[in-house]
């Protein structure tokens, strides 16, 4: 049976994302180190959202916890703010991209 994307929610840090449109992670891809799991890209997260709650270029760069629930979409990883991205619609409304890497 399909699993409905309703009450999903993000927070990074202490920005909880608002009024997500979309939302696409993956995660995985570890190679095993000599001692421990490794690799240089865990993960990506995008998330779209209409509110500009948290939507800053100044926490680019920034790490914290991200945290995904509800929809069958858990996952709890540090991350880092990579960057946002701005689609604005004339006479229409502003759409906020923000990219996180996952850092392990």
């Amino acid at each position: 049976m399909a699993t409905y994307s309703t009450g999903i929610t993000a927070t990074w840090g202490a920005v909880t994302f608002g009024e997500m449109q979309s939302l696409s992670w993956n995660y995985g891809g570890l190679e095993k180190g000599r001692d421990t799991p490794w690799t240089d890209s865990p993960g990506s997260v995008s998330i779209q959202c209409l509110s500009a709650t948290g939507i800053d270029v100044s926490n680019a760069g920034d790490t914290a916890t991200l945290t995904i629930t509800g929809g069958g979409c858990a996952l709890t990883v540090p991350a880092i703010y990579e960057s946002v991205s701005v689609d604005a619609e004339l006479n229409g409304v502003t759409k906020y991209t923000v990219n996180l890497k996952v850092l392990s």
